[in-house]
């Protein structure tokens, strides 16, 4: 294997340290040929190195396979180096040093994959996602014209497309589209400039458009996911609204509930899901393959129909009585309302579309050369990924087990790799 040297942002986050498992994992024979700078944000007193160490040596073996923890404690204290810096500080908060320090060595790959991600929509909201993704983006560039870097590869998003349908390009731009939430403007405005930066520069550029990421399922432990947002977040909200009877929370799954709700969903299309580890497999074969392609979709073959997954959630939280219907209803009960005025809001704008097909055709060879294939997120498949989550709770800290059920919840909200 060649020697490189790569560079990312968003190390913490879901597809971030997928990707990192997936180098460390190509790689785990032949250490002395990789070595990885990180930058990202302490999290309190915990700096970002202890952040990744911890990471990789509590998540990342059953990723690697057979691996010796010792030589893989060394390759991180050896081949690891983590800056600590802040997308909403400026010049990203990189002491003049640490960027001297950089623009010694050749970066052969750096992946800006760190963002905030946030669907509601409100004036504080978009200034946020102004801040994080586009300014932010803008001072990453600014650090990438100092460095001598080969590639760059931007994760972007397959719904910076807005609200179209049939079949997408992974080239597709629409500056004039109109879309479901100001974090998917923000994600396209951010790919435009990297795009623009790296031609203006003689830089190589990838851009990479992940659909709606899942927990493994091709990896161990299948499902394995840090975060709960989209689908996982609208299992949460529904098991925060089956706590609120006060149910013992040891019964939490085993006693059904039955519930009065009218939902909203477009019953012939669905939602496009792709594993975690995949995507991540598929970003280390296309830059290591050199596919002479910039623009790729990492997303499924086809959607999920939302009334298979849906009613997977359901059944997996002991819930009854939900309906689907074509439109939201004029009358609403108290949980409908609260549905409608809080998850329903951000998750209703992506149930209700017509089916929309990322196309991967350029994927195809790319796939074939390494053996890889997507994994068909089916019934069976979502339910792994439920299992995972119902172990974590679907993220909702949960009081306990002695005492009336209380859930502390913060909706599909806020994230930031």
């Amino acid at each position: 294997m060649k020697r490189i040297h790569i560079a990312l942002t968003g190390a913490t986050g879901l597809l971030g340290r997928n990707l990192l498992f997936e180098f460390i994992k190509k790689y785990k024979d032949n250490f002395d040929d990789l070595t990885i700078l990180i930058l990202g944000r302490r999290e309190g007193s915990m700096s970002l190195k202890d952040r990744i160490f911890d990471i990789v040596l509590d998540e990342a073996i059953p990723y690697i396979g057979l691996c010796d923890v010792k030589m893989l404690k060394e390759f991180l204290e050896k081949n690891v180096e983590c800056i600590e810096t802040d997308l909403t500080s400026d010049n990203l908060g990189i002491s003049s040093d640490h960027i001297l320090q950089l623009r010694h060595r050749p970066i052969d790959f750096f992946f800006h994959i760190a963002s905030l991600t946030d669907f509601r929509n409100s004036p504080m909201v978009k200034k946020k996602l102004w801040e994080a993704n586009v300014k932010g983006t803008e001072q990453i560039l600014e650090l990438l014209a100092t460095l001598d870097v080969r590639e760059y590869c931007y994760v972007s998003s397959a719904y910076c497309c807005g609200k179209t349908h049939g079949d997408i390009m992974p080239d597709y731009i629409n500056l004039n589209a109109e879309f479901r939430n100001d974090y998917e403007q923000s994600k396209l405005e951010a790919e435009i400039k990297s795009r623009d930066f790296a031609k203006r520069n003689g830089i190589r550029f990838r851009s990479f458009r992940p659909s709606t990421i899942s927990g493994r399922l091709m990896e161990a432990p299948l499902g394995a996911i840090n975060k709960f947002d989209v689908f996982y977040g609208f299992a949460a909200f529904w098991l925060q609204m089956k706590l609120a009877l006060t149910l013992n929370p040891g019964d939490r799954y085993s006693v059904p509930v039955l519930f009065d709700v009218a939902m909203c969903y477009n019953t012939n299309s669905g939602l496009n899901i792709v594993p975690v580890d995949y995507a991540a497999k598929v970003m280390y074969e296309v830059c290591m393959q050199n596919h002479p392609d910039e623009d790729f979709h990492l997303a499924n073959n086809a959607e999920t129909p939302h009334r298979i997954y849906v009613s997977a959630i359901f059944e997996a939280l002991n819930i009854s009585g939900i309906q689907a219907v074509d439109e939201i209803p004029v009358d609403l009960n108290r949980l409908e309302a609260l549905y409608y005025k809080t998850v329903g809001k951000i998750f209703t704008p992506y149930i209700v579309s017509k089916p929309m097909h990322f196309n991967t055709q350029n994927l195809k060879e790319i796939e074939l050369k390494c053996g890889l294939q997507c994994p068909e997120v089916d019934k069976d498949n979502f339910i792994k990924l439920l299992d995972y989550a119902k172990e974590k709770d679907f993220g909702i800290r949960i009081k306990k087990l002695n005492q009336p059920a209380r859930a502390e919840f913060s909706g599909v909200g806020a994230l930031r790799a």
